[in-house]
C-alpha cells in the first residue's frame, strides 16, 4: 500500500472520530425548549427500590421523605426486612413507607420493584435509581415531557462532588461520555435508554404490562423503552438532569461497575455501538492521525504538536458539551476524561472477555440465558 494512500487513510479515520465527537457535543448540549409543567406532587408515585445501606444515604433519604411531606406517594422497596437499608431508613424517617419482598425473576432489581409498582395508585409512576437527591420542582420539570405523543421520560442522572480520582473518573463516564452520547442521540429521535429517574403516565404503565414491561429484556430501562416504543408511543430524555453525589469510590468499584454495564450493552440490539467505540476514541483516531502525519513525512516534532491540538480539542469539545448542560468541567475532570478514552480498548475487551454480569451479588447474565424468556432468545 502506498504511502499516499495510508496518509489519507490516517487523515479519514481521524477526521471522523473528531466530527462524531463534536457532533455529539453540538447535539446535546442544548437542553432543547422548555416545556410547560402540569403536574403537582400529588399526581405522583414515586417507586425508590433499595438494597443495602451505601442506598439509603441521609441525603437520599431526606428528598424522599420532603417529596412525600409535598404529597407525593413514596413507595420504598426492599427484598427483605433484615435489608441493610431498612435501619437508616427508618433512623433518618420515623414510619417511612418501606414495602418488603421480593420476586423470583432473573432480575433481582425487577424482584424488588414489582410490589412498588403494583401499589403505585397516581397518575405519573416515577422510578427513582438509589442516591440521586431530588427536589419537587425537578421532579415535576422532567414529568413536564410527558404527553398524549410522549409515554415515557427518562431524567438522566449527573454525576456530581467527586471526592477523589476514582470518583471523578466514574464522573466522566456518565456525564462526559454516556450522557453526551444518549443526548445526541435522543435529538436525533433514537430510542435511547439509562438510568436516573424513569417516568411514565400509570395508564402506559399498565398498558406495558406494569413490571413486565421492565423485563423482557436484561436490562430494565432498555426493556420499558422498547415496551412503550411498541406501542407506538414516543419516548425522550427530560432536560432536567437530578444529581448524584459521587463522594468518595474505590477503583475496582467503578471498573467493574463500567464493564458490567458494557457486557450488558453487548447483549442488547446497541450491541454494534459499543464495539464501534474504541475505534472513534481520542486514542484511536489520535494515533491514527499521527499514523496519517508520518505517512505523509511529517517530523516528529509537528506530529508531537498535532498530538497535542488533538488532545486540547477533544477536551475543549467535552467542556462545552458541559457548560451548556450546567456541569462542572475542570482540570481533574479534563484528565480523568483523558484517562477514560485511554481505557476504552481494555473496556471492551473485559467486557468481551466473560458473558457473567455480576450486580449486588447475582449473575445477571447467567439468571437472563438460563430464563426461559422469549425475549431473551430473540436479543441474544
Amino acid at each position: 500500500m502506498e504511502p499516499g494512500t495510508l496518509a489519507w487513510l490516517g487523515f479519514g479515520w481521524w477526521s471522523l472520530g473528531t466530527a462524531v465527537h463534536w457532533a455529539s457535543a453540538a447535539l446535546a448540549r442544548s437542553p432543547g425548549r422548555a416545556v410547560v409543567v402540569r403536574h403537582q406532587a400529588k399526581d405522583f408515585s414515586i417507586v425508590a427500590p433499595m438494597a443495602g445501606a451505601e442506598d439509603a444515604s441521609p441525603a437520599y433519604v431526606e428528598a424522599l421523605r420532603t417529596l412525600s411531606v409535598a404529597g407525593a406517594e413514596v413507595l420504598i422497596c426492599v427484598a427483605s426486612s433484615d435489608d441493610g437499608a431498612v435501619a437508616p431508613v427508618s433512623a433518618l424517617w420515623p414510619g417511612a413507607p418501606i414495602l418488603v419482598g421480593s420476586d423470583t425473576t432473573f432480575n433481582p432489581k425487577m424482584n424488588n420493584v414489582r410490589k412498588g409498582f403494583e401499589a403505585a395508585g397516581r397518575e405519573v409512576v416515577a422510578l427513582c435509581d438509589a442516591g440521586i437527591t431530588l427536589d419537587l420542582d425537578e421532579l415535576c420539570r422532567a414529568a413536564a415531557g410527558l404527553s398524549d405523543e410522549v409515554g415515557l421520560v427518562l431524567a438522566l442522572k449527573a454525576g456530581e462532588a467527586p471526592q477523589n480520582f476514582a470518583a471523578e473518573i466514574e464522573r466522566a463516564y456518565i456525564d462526559g461520555h454516556q450522557a453526551r452520547f444518549l443526548f445526541a442521540a435522543d435529538r436525533l429521535g433514537l430510542a435511547v435508554a439509562s438510568g436516573g429517574i424513569t417516568l411514565l403516565t400509570n395508564a402506559t404503565l399498565q398498558r406495558i404490562g406494569n413490571w413486565r414491561g421492565f423485563n423482557r429484556w436484561i436490562a430494565d430501562d432498555y426493556s420499558v423503552v422498547r415496551s412503550v416504543r411498541e406501542l407506538g408511543i414516543k419516548t425522550r430524555l427530560g432536560a432536567v438532569m437530578p444529581r448524584l453525589p459521587l463522594g468518595r469510590r474505590r477503583w475496582a468499584t467503578v471498573w467493574r461497575r463500567q464493564v458490567r454495564w458494557a457486557r450488558t450493552r453487548l447483549r442488547l440490539p446497541v450491541w454494534p455501538l459499543v464495539l464501534w467505540e474504541p475505534a472513534i476514541g481520542w486514542a484511536a483516531t489520535g494515533v491514527a492521525g499521527a499514523a496519517g502525519l508520518a505517512a505523509a513525512g511529517v517530523g516528529v516534532g509537528p506530529i508531537v504538536a498535532a498530538i497535542a491540538g488533538h488532545t486540547i480539542a477533544w477536551v475543549a469539545a467535552e467542556k462545552w458539551f458541559m457548560a451548556g448542560r450546567g456541569l462542572s468541567f475542570g482540570a481533574s475532570a479534563a484528565c480523568a476524561s483523558l484517562v477514560r478514552e485511554a481505557l476504552v480498548p481494555a473496556l471492551i475487551v473485559s467486557a468481551l472477555g466473560s458473558r457473567s454480569i455480576y450486580w449486588r451479588g447475582t449473575d445477571l447474565g447467567g439468571q437472563w440465558r438460563d430464563q426461559s424468556n422469549p425475549a431473551s432468545r430473540k436479543s441474544a
